[in-house]
């Protein structure tokens, strides 16, 4: 008999399907949705209407690209793959709920690209990612193999968690923002309202899951530990409380247009500072490691540089909001994270020299849409690229060249790659779980 608070696992996926086939899932749909709404981006960059049908664009585009895009692939892709796998879990704590959620997140990215009942989806959006935030948290704490803490948990895991802390605290209040808008006849003006206050908590959302991908990127190709770990996870706890804060305010004191002129700099203070912490720790390890520079640690590198460029752009003006380099910076982690674990998805090689074509497009074009003029060349750049990576995920799924279970070497020390490659379907299954506890 097994001891109190501990489980036997005879059957990781109890003939259902298992987390990685649904955080495959959702990586489809995130490449769907960043093609969709990166066709959306070109229009709108040029600024050729300011009319109703360029305020809708604007909306589509923003949700596609946040929403069913950068946080499906950084939460519900990679998390569902990865934090069991990192925890020495069989599955994730709730096996049918993975794969219900999916099917809500699926089914209101199809309700606004249809174009039907925007608000009727981002609800169900909200329903579906509260679902997945309580499977993560979950099994992070009940599901993590033998010998596993919390303190020995993957700072990669931990970012998981927090974010889906914060998806429990803040995605339940912009549900009742929406409901609100609707029982008070705002009609379609309500999810644009919802959703322009929502980009407070959203950046903290994008930002945390990122991080984790960068900390994994870092260690891993820098070849040693990360330094500074517990200031980067108290600068990851600070980024989720203070990002799960900085919007309450407008939705239920003073509404929407009475934010006063000091508001927008203390929200960009309580993103700002922790990813500084972040940026020096990654610093250190850097420079106190041997780097590689592949394909993921380049991305790595151009997620840096983001948040390097972010409050600069808010300090001197003139340019984009911060805002709209987080989504970029996100971006830029998924990429790294699909070119760091696409060999222990696929079991398959992606080619280095098409790799790096794709992130000298993306990081050039995210640069010269910054410059006087250089929206349109941009935007051509960040097209290639997208090209470029759809070209090399054909390559990785379809070649002939496999990898080992564990392709990156001695610096990839976590569980995952103990594993072969592909990872098996029922990894780590039989094994005790939830024996030991921090």
């Amino acid at each position: 008999m097994p001891a109190d608070r501990q489980v036997w696992m005879k059957d990781a996926t109890g003939g259902t399907v298992g987390h990685k086939a649904v955080g495959t899932l959702y990586l489809v749909m995130a490449v769907l949705a960043g093609l969709v709404g990166g066709a959306l981006a070109l229009p709108l960059r040029t600024g050729a209407d300011a009319g109703a049908a360029w305020s809708r664009m604007a909306i589509d585009h923003g949700a596609l690209m946040v929403l069913f895009c950068a946080l499906p692939a950084l939460v519900g892709g990679f998390g569902s793959w990865f934090v069991p796998l990192l925890l020495g879990a069989p599955d994730m704590a709730f096996r049918r709920l993975n794969l219900a959620c999916w099917a809500g997140v699926a089914l209101s990215f199809g309700l606004v690209v249809a174009g039907v009942s925007s608000a009727g989806a981002m609800m169900l959006w909200c329903a579906a990612m509260l679902g997945l935030a309580i499977n993560i948290v979950a099994t992070a704490l009940n599901m993590r193999g033998r010998g596993v803490g919390l303190g020995d948990m993957p700072l990669f895991v931990w970012a998981q968690v927090l974010t889906a802390m914060m998806m429990v605290v803040v995605l339940p209040v912009l549900a009742a923002a929406l409901t609100r808008g609707l029982l008070a006849g705002a009609g379609a003006d309500v999810v644009a309202r919802a959703l322009r206050a929502f980009s407070g908590p959203e950046a903290g959302l994008l930002l945390l899951p990122a991080a984790g991908v960068i900390c994994q990127l870092v260690e891993t190709f820098s070849g040693v530990a990360l330094r500074l770990r517990g200031a980067a996870l108290g600068a990851m706890v600070v980024l989720s409380v203070g990002g799960s804060s900085v919007w309450v305010h407008d939705l239920f004191a003073t509404g929407l247009a009475a934010r006063p002129a000091a508001w927008p700099l203390a929200e960009q203070g309580a993103m700002a500072l922790p990813m500084l912490v972040l940026l020096v720790a990654w610093g250190l390890t850097i420079g106190a490691g041997r780097p590689i520079w592949r394909v993921p640690m380049l991305w790595a590198v151009a997620f840096m540089a983001m948040l390097v460029a972010a409050p600069l752009q808010a300090v001197v003006g003139g340019g984009p909001d911060a805002h709209a380099l987080v989504l970029p910076a996100a971006l830029f982690a998924a990429f790294g994270g699909f070119y760091y674990w696409i060999g222990k998805m696929a079991g398959r090689a992606y080619p280095e020299w098409a790799g790096r074509v794709h992130v000298a497009l993306a990081a050039g074009g995210s640069v010269v849409s910054l410059l006087p003029g250089g929206v349109m060349a941009g935007a051509a750049m960040q097209g290639l690229s997208m090209v470029a990576f759809v070209a090399v995920l054909g390559t990785a799924l379809l070649g002939r060249r496999t990898v080992a279970g564990n392709y990156w070497g001695a610096g990839a020390r976590t569980l995952e790659w103990t594993l072969p490659s592909p990872a098996p379907r029922d990894s780590f299954a039989g094994f005790m779980v939830g024996g030991e506890r921090a």
